[in-house]
């Protein structure tokens, strides 16, 4: 599966997960991804996050398999996430715990995105948002 940004870049991704959080002191939609950790630099993903123009519309693309058993591409489109809220190397737990085996934890590239809430929105194009929302 692949995020592609406005600039056409593109980070394949493992896991992609859409919310609502209390992030900011608002509640607020977020999108977050897991990716494998040497998926892209933090520094590429950095840039990359840091113009919201890349990610004022982003495309995910994956597979499905149809009932006839045939792999589509389907991509989703999600707009206006365009706040920055972490980039990072987490350690994720790929296989949980069992009788028989203990938890296994694996470093991945977690990034998320937030959108501006309506008053955010508002605020902004009356000129009046914060650094938060850019």
């Amino acid at each position: 599966m692949k995020a592609i940004f406005g600039n056409g870049a593109e980070v394949t991704y493992l896991d992609a997960i859409e919310t609502e959080e209390f992030w900011g002191g608002s509640s607020r939609r977020t999108l977050t991804f897991t990716c494998a950790a040497d998926a892209v630099s933090i520094d590429a993903l950095n840039a990359i996050l840091s113009d919201t123009a890349n990610t004022e519309t982003l495309a995910l693309q994956g597979a499905v398999v149809t009932p006839e058993g045939k792999e589509q591409v389907v991509t989703n489109l999600y707009e206006g996430y365009t706040m920055k809220l972490s980039v990072g190397i987490d350690s994720v737990l790929v296989q949980p715990e069992s009788p028989d085996s203990a938890a296994v934890y694996a470093d991945r590239l977690v990034f998320k995105l937030g959108r501006p809430t309506f008053i955010e929105q508002q605020l902004a194009k009356l000129g009046l948002g914060t650094e938060a929302q850019a």
